[in-house]
């Protein structure tokens, strides 16, 4: 997808299995916000999936008490022509995620593997567009498992995706070269790159730079510069630096980046009485700074 994005990572649905996203469906719908990235999705080691604590898809369907609410979420958010493009987010830290994708992929003709894929359909059919990887792991082949993934997620499911790094610009770029590769085209189509706490001293021109002496026949990257979308921490949470709306404006047009993402809905909707900041105000910020 080219143009100016403003993502966000959404957090806090469910509070003991029960859904409490009323607020945060109301405040992405009425912003204007254009990535939904619903976080996090979880892989046990039997292929399930879980939404941080709770199961969504397993044995190849959609869990309803957890499934339900986020697809009815997305339907709303379709249906106000708010979305532009849903997102499902893989991983985390302290996680085993991508160890238990690792072994999964390592063994294509065993009951985890279809069980995974299977899942995966449920979870996309809930009215996703793509899939985020948040490899936050150190496991044995990450580029191989990273490119496994992505490519089998497009080549079955006709999935978009996009990557969530803190660090290391050379895997990420061999992943992209990788999954090119097995793919035969590139079905990721961003970095989303984290701007905060592990990743606080990244600056996204470094990374565009990286990709474009990778150079767009290696990597499938025509536009270095579009690919390379800045996450930033809000102004109040618990990650660090923390920005206001204003803020996150000023560095994304230092950088001149095509738009960004904000980490995440859960505590701006918490802090929003004392901040005074909305999850519109960070959506206008982005959207007004970002370079053409």
């Amino acid at each position: 997808m080219t143009g100016k994005t403003a993502g966000a990572y959404i957090t806090g649905l469910f509070k003991n299995g029960a859904y409490t996203g009323a607020p945060a469906e109301a405040a992405m719908i009425s912003s204007a916000m254009t990535d939904y990235i619903f976080w996090s999705i979880h892989v046990h080691d039997n292929g399930d999936l879980y939404y941080n604590n709770d199961a969504i898809c397993a044995g190849g369907s959609a869990v309803a008490a957890i499934a339900g609410p986020i697809g009815d979420f997305i339907a709303k958010a379709k249906a106000n022509h708010a979305a532009s493009s849903v997102w499902f987010s893989i991983g985390a830290g302290g996680v085993h995620d991508f160890q238990a994708i690792e072994t999964i992929l390592n063994n294509p003709s065993g009951p985890a593997y279809k069980n995974l894929f299977a899942n995966f359909a449920a979870l996309y059919a809930l009215g996703g567009d793509g899939f985020d990887f948040d490899y936050e792991e150190s496991i044995a082949d990450p580029v191989s498992t990273i490119s496994t993934l992505g490519a089998d997620l497009y080549k079955q499911l006709g999935a978009r995706i996009t990557y969530c790094p803190y660090y290391g610009e050379s895997v990420w770029i061999q992943c992209l070269q990788q999954t090119l590769i097995k793919a035969g085209v590139q079905p990721v189509e961003a970095f989303r790159l984290q701007c905060y706490s592990g990743g606080y001293s990244n600056d996204p021109r470094d990374w565009v730079t990286a990709l474009e002496q990778a150079g767009a026949a290696k990597t499938g990257v025509s536009d270095p510069a579009a690919f390379v979308r800045p996450g930033m921490a809000i102004a109040g949470g618990s990650s660090t630096p923390q920005l206001s709306p204003s803020q996150m404006a000023a560095r994304i047009k230092s950088w001149g980046s095509p738009g960004g993402w904000i980490w995440n809905t859960e505590e701006v909707l918490k802090v929003q009485p004392s901040t005074g900041h909305s999850i519109a105000d960070y959506a206008i910020a982005i959207l007004g700074a970002a370079k053409d």
